[in-house]
């Protein structure tokens, strides 16, 4: 059972607020865990940190997991065979993201960190935020009203937490999504890449989009171990799928075959009509999309 505690205004309080721990880091920054969730929220006003509106946002993580817990048979299931119409809120978006990719064996579950950050960061915006971020595990929801400019390290490394030099992300650029999948990340993946960084308008398709991308860097090479997923977790969504477990070094060939696999499908699902960005790194080989 997680600490039953929420913030008081002062940085490190907390107070009662149910079975989740909320923490104040920082005025305007405040950390969440509840369930499987562990997330930073970030909300600016017009002049002034927003820290209380921070805390108020657990109401929506405790929502969301309320969602896709209600849900969960059928966002295990491939889409193709979801019934939509019982879907409603985060769940009904995660399986929009999944759809929107095209792929058939990407559960709805694959932008279920992203929906979640989505929904917590729009809750922000809504109640006056000018500069809202919610970072979901990694996979970070970005909200900026016009003229507005942030700075976001993205992950290069999930195995080490290498990270990037800041980047500079602008309202008008209407990147609302940061998400990243790869080895050594919360989820499993079936591809080689350290990191897969998509950037896109949410963090569903962002989501989405990073662990398809991701799946897609896989080759097939004595240097690369995989497993079905079942082995590791009887429970997982994508139990009958293979999943990578650990890469040695790659021949330089290997390298350039994985690179050119990702490029391709983020070209197809660029022509499809997904707007985005990207960025890998596999064994320090690093390339960008477009």
């Amino acid at each position: 059972m997680i600490s039953s505690a929420a913030v008081s205004p002062e940085t490190g309080k907390k107070r009662a607020m149910g079975s989740e721990l909320v923490r104040v880091m920082e005025p305007g920054r405040v950390y969440v865990e509840y369930g499987p969730v562990a997330m930073m929220i970030a909300a600016y006003g017009k002049d002034a940190p927003m820290t209380e509106l921070c805390t108020e946002a657990v109401t929506v993580v405790r929502r969301a997991l309320e969602e896709v817990t209600a849900q969960l048979p059928e966002l295990r299931k491939p889409p193709v065979e979801v019934r939509a119409e019982r879907l409603s809120g985060i769940p009904a978006n995660m399986l929009r993201a999944v759809l929107a990719v095209d792929e058939p064996t990407l559960t709805p579950m694959a932008a279920v960190a992203g929906a979640t950050a989505d929904a917590v960061a729009d809750f922000l915006q809504e109640n006056g935020a000018e500069i809202a971020i919610s970072n979901n595990g990694g996979d970070v929801a970005l909200r900026l009203s016009p003229g507005r400019t942030v700075r976001l390290r993205t992950v290069r490394n999930l195995t080490t937490g290498e990270t990037s030099e800041p980047v500079l992300l602008r309202a008008e650029q209407g990147i609302g999504g940061i998400c990243t999948s790869g080895l050594g990340g919360r989820s499993f993946t079936r591809g080689v890449a350290d990191s897969l960084t998509v950037f896109a308008g949410h963090a569903a398709l962002a989501d989405a989009l990073a662990t398809h991308l991701a799946n897609c860097s896989y080759i097939d090479s004595p240097r690369v171990a995989a497993t079905l997923a079942g082995n590791l977790d009887p429970q997982s969504d994508i139990a009958a799928l293979r999943v990578v477990t650990a890469v040695d070094t790659l021949l330089p060939e290997e390298l350039l075959q994985s690179r050119e696999q990702v490029l391709r499908e983020a070209g197809r699902q660029r022509a499809a009509g997904n707007r985005f960005r990207a960025e890998a790194n596999i064994q320090g080989f690093c390339f960008s999309f477009p």
